[in-house]
Formats: structure tokens, C-alpha cells, sequence
């Protein structure tokens, strides 16, 4: 099972890995594919990796699998490791991806996908919020 007390990359506030997963939900809100994506590009530079429990229980995200795909096709180079964890109840191990941003992605055209995906979770929340508002 993932330790979630010790940190991956903090933001600097001595956060755990746990809220660390948490912080970054909160800062991509919705349920969109866009802020999907969004999370998981954020909680892989900042936290060094995700596994496929994490993605489910702390961003939301329900079909990690499906959502690196979409960010592989964006251009992103993502690596996937095999591990062993237990499951959630503690009870034998289950196999599960742990997704890596491969290294040196500081490049400009990856700072265009991200800053697109990000734009793309911003205008859906906007778009959520007139409807809410003109409704």
C-alpha cells in the first residue's frame, strides 16, 4: 500500500502525499476529461508518479488508463511501471499502474498541451457556472 505520509515532490508546506493528491484536485475542479487529464499531468510532476488507486481516490479520476492514453496522443511521454500494493482493505496485493513523466518534458511543445488542457478544465468549469447562473 502507498504510504501516504511520506511526500513525493511537497509543495514546500510539509504536505503529505495525501493532501498533496487532494491540493490537486481542488486547483483542477470538475469532472471534465480536460481537468481528468489536468490532475494527473499535476500530480505526476508534483508528486513524481500516480498509481491507479491514487487517481481513482484522490483526483477523481475513474479510468486513469483511458486518460493517459488521451495525454499520450497529446504528445506527453508517459512511462508505466507494474506494481504489486495491496488493495485499499489490506488484503492481498493487486497489480496496478504507477504512471512517471518521463524526464525532460520542459520542452515548449509540452507546455502547450498542458497549458491547452488546462485552459480546456477552466472553460468547462466557466461553462458549468453560466449554465448554473443563467439556469
Amino acid at each position: 500500500m502507498t504510504d501516504y505520509k511520506k511526500t513525493g515532490r511537497d509543495r514546500g508546506d510539509g504536505a503529505t502525499r495525501k493532501s498533496l493528491l487532494q491540493q490537486i484536485h481542488a486547483d483542477f475542479p470538475g469532472n471534465s476529461t480536460d481537468a481528468q487529464r489536468a490532475r494527473l499531468l499535476a500530480a505526476m510532476r508534483e508528486a513524481g508518479h500516480i498509481t491507479t488507486t491514487e487517481a481513482r481516490l484522490f483526483l477523481e479520476v475513474m479510468n486513469p488508463s483511458q486518460r493517459v492514453t488521451e495525454l499520450r496522443n497529446q504528445g506527453a511521454e508517459i512511462d508505466t511501471a507494474w506494481t504489486l500494493e495491496p488493495s485499499e482493505a489490506g488484503r492481498d496485493p493487486h497489480r496496478q499502474a504507477r504512471y512517471v513523466l518521463t524526464p525532460n518534458q520542459g520542452g515548449a511543445a509540452l507546455f502547450d498541451a498542458v497549458a491547452w488542457v488546462a485552459f480546456g478544465a477552466w472553460l468547462a468549469t466557466v461553462a458549468l457556472w453560466l449554465v448554473e447562473v443563467l439556469l
